[in-house]
Order: structure tokens, then sequence, then C-alpha cells
């Protein structure tokens, strides 16, 4: 390559890099769930060094929903923190002057283990993820890419079957003053908490990673080559962030916290068409402070955190584990991948920042802060329609299509999802 070329080429590669911070300023990702995260190295398309740019599409979409609860048991995904919800309990905990602390007071009844409480039920959906990847590459094991991910979410089909019998005063107190208008009563004690299910659909933060990579050719009569990833960037906080007032309602990514993701990975490629690599990803996020519920007594449960206060949270780090087999030229330009990847998000802690009526111990023993899990399978089918089109053609397309089996995990609501790829080499 010239110098005047490889001139050019950075060039076109900054006009890249800020077209796509320009267009695209607002992506997000989660945790906690097994959502699209194009940047997946088991799911985002296979690149060469033939081309200088490519462009991503992904499309994926949910075909059954569950949740795994804090022992690893699958459960519905309303259940993944607690098996019911303490209407008594989460009146606990607040000043006898305050608003809630009366009504604590009027109900005065002792929770049995059934009165007051709820076996709550509903179904989230994750019904479409979308995505666009931008990547150039430069100075031949370089390249920096941009990934923009869509989330469109729903929670429905929500039912609160309330627990409390009908034997005692005790029972009939917390009904008439507590359980019959359940939703109108939370809702007015709690600041606008609706217990009821939601539609959304919006961003998540643009990730830009900066990546560096080599092929090591291996005179070996089995292995041939080994390739090393390394790679670090940015998930920008720009997507739309967590509904306090609505169960679930999670934010599409790091709920306004800046992300750094940095990974490494090693590719082996043996004879007869076969690959097998490792890759490990480890994100941190910076805390960040925010409006958010917490608890006010130990014994709350997590839909029904009454208080909502200005908290410090400080993100557990995010690990990401993949492993891999592939083999290549099943039929002609076709291939297939095989993987298992194993996701933890470590516990996050709040601080609360100004309120001496509460506790940041009890605030931290809530359920949904404690440390997730994921185990999943993926299945990935390439085809390269690009090699139909003569030697070294202007646009190489490549079709993917994906599979996520999730199959174990803790504290987390996932999806088994079919997804597919378009990317385009040029």
């Amino acid at each position: 390559m010239s110098k005047g070329d490889e001139e050019k080429g950075m060039i076109a590669l900054r006009k890249l890099f800020l077209f796509s911070v320009i267009v695209w300023g607002g992506w997000q990702t989660m945790y906690g769930m097994n959502i699209l995260r194009p940047y997946d190295t088991l799911i985002r398309p296979a690149y060469t060094n033939d081309y200088r740019f490519q462009v991503d599409l992904y499309a994926q979409g949910g075909v059954a929903d569950k949740g795994y609860n804090a022992d690893g048991c699958s459960t519905n995904a309303l259940r993944i923190w607690s098996g019911d919800q303490d209407a008594l309990a989460m009146l606990d905990g607040f000043p006898s002057s305050s608003t809630v602390g009366q009504k604590r007071i009027a109900v005065d009844a002792n929770d049995d283990g059934v009165r007051g409480h709820f076996c709550v039920d509903g179904d989230l959906r994750t019904k479409f993820s979308g995505a666009v990847g931008l990547r150039a590459f430069f100075k031949e094991a370089f390249s920096i890419s941009a990934y923009l991910p869509f989330y469109v979410m729903e929670l429905d089909n929500v039912c609160w079957s309330d627990q409390t019998k009908s034997v005692s005063d005790e029972d009939e107190r917390v009904k008439s003053l507590l359980t019959n208008d359940f939703f109108a009563n939370v809702r007015s004690l709690g600041d606008g908490l609706d217990l009821g299910g939601w539609k959304r659909h919006g961003i998540g933060d643009i990730t830009v990673l900066g990546e560096w990579f080599h092929d090591f050719p291996q005179p070996k009569e089995l292995l041939k080559n080994v390739r090393i990833n390394l790679r670090a960037g940015l998930n920008l906080p720009t997507g739309l962030r967590e509904d306090e007032d609505k169960i679930l309602a999670v934010p599409f990514g790091t709920d306004g916290a800046l992300g750094l993701p940095f990974g490494l990975g090693l590719d082996l490629r043996y004879v007869f068409y076969l690959r097998a690599g490792v890759d490990v990803q480890l994100t941190h996020v910076f805390g960040n402070t925010r409006m958010r519920r917490v608890r006010t007594n130990e014994n709350q449960t997590d839909f029904l955190l009454l208080e909502k206060m200005n908290v410090y949270k400080d993100f557990g780090l995010t690990q990401q584990f993949n492993l891999y087999v592939q083999i290549h030229k099943l039929i002609k330009q076709s291939s297939l991948l095989v993987g298992y990847q194993f996701i933890k998000h470590g516990t996050d802690e709040l601080s609360l920042c100004s309120n001496p009526n509460f506790s940041s111990v009890v605030a931290n023993g809530a359920e949904h802060l404690k440390d997730k899990t994921i185990h999943q399978i993926i299945v990935r089918a390439d085809y390269d329609i690009g090699g139909h089109f003569g030697d070294h053609p202007s646009v190489y397309p490549r079709v993917s299509l994906y599979a996520r089996f999730p199959f174990k995990g803790k504290r987390v609501a996932v999806t088994t999802d079919i997804g597919l790829t378009l990317s385009l080499d040029f």
C-alpha cells in the first residue's frame, strides 16, 4: 500500500468514525438479560483484510422467555428475585409520622407468611432487537468499529394473586385497607409506582471499539495459524434509562453510566478447515447518581420499594467468556460455529446520598443488586455470498443465521433467540 493510499484511508476512517458518532450517538446495552450485544464475538460477522470497510446489519427476535432465580431454578421472569411479594413489609422502615408509616399503623397486622403476600406472574418479552455496525480497517492489523442496537420489549399478562386469607380481623384489615385496591394504594404510597405491564422501545449505548489483531502462521502438521485479538473501547451512556416507576423496566444498558469494555481473543486454525478459540471480555462501568428505589427494611421484596431517592450506584464488573469451534467449507462457502458463553455481572452497591432516616446496609440487601449469571449455547451458520461474485468483487456480502439457547443462570430473565446478520465488505 502506497503512502498516498494510506493517507486516503486514514481520512476515510476519520470521516466514518465522525459519521457514526454524530448519527448514532445514542445506543446502549443491558446486563441481567441475554439481549443482543452486536460486538459479541460469537455472533458478529467474520472479516477479511482484503477490504477496508465493513457494514453489519442485525435483526433478532425472541421465541421463548423464562427466568432463573437466586437458586438457579427455572421460574417465571417476575419471580427471579422473590418467590412472592410482601405488601406488609413494603410499609416497614418508614418514620411513623410519614404517610406510609401511618398506613402501617392503621393496618396493624402481623405477617403470618401469607397475609399481605402476592404471587406474581407475567410475560417479559424481548420482541425485537436490531443493530447497525460499522467497522474500518487500517495499517493491516488495526480496526475501529461502532455498534448500535435497538430494542423492543414488553411486559404483559401481569397477574398479582393475593394470598391473604379471610380468617381473622387482621386479614380483613389487610384486605380492606391495603390489598383489595392494591394497585391504587401502591401508586399513591409509592410516588407513582405502577405494578402493571408496559411496552418500551428505544436505542441503547453506542459502543466504540479499537482492535488489534495479528496472524501467526504455524509450520506444524495440525495447527496452521494462531490469531490474537486485543480490543478496548467505550460504551457511551446515551440509551433508554431504567423506569423506576415500573416493575422490571430495566435500562437498555448501563443506566446512564459510562462503560469500558476490553477483551482478548485467541483463535486457532487447524487442518481440515477446523477452527477453535477462546475469548474473554471484561466491562467496567463507572458509578453514577440518579433517582432510584431502595429498600427501607430488610424484609422488603424488590417490586414493592416505595421509597425513591437520589442514590449513587457502584456497578459490579461484568465478565464474559466464550469458547467455540467452527468448521469451514461444509458446503462451498458455508461454515458452522458452535459456542458456549458464560456471563457474570458482579454485585452492585448503593450509597444513599442524603437521607438520615434510611440505611445503606439495608438498601444494599436488595436481591436485584446481587450477582447475576447466564449460561448459553450459541449456534451460527455463515454463508459467503461474495464467493459467487468472482475474484475480489467491489462489494463482498456475507449472511449469518444464529440461535442462542440459554440453559442456566441466576437472578436473570432470558430469551431463546433467533437472529440474522448481513455484512458488506467494501
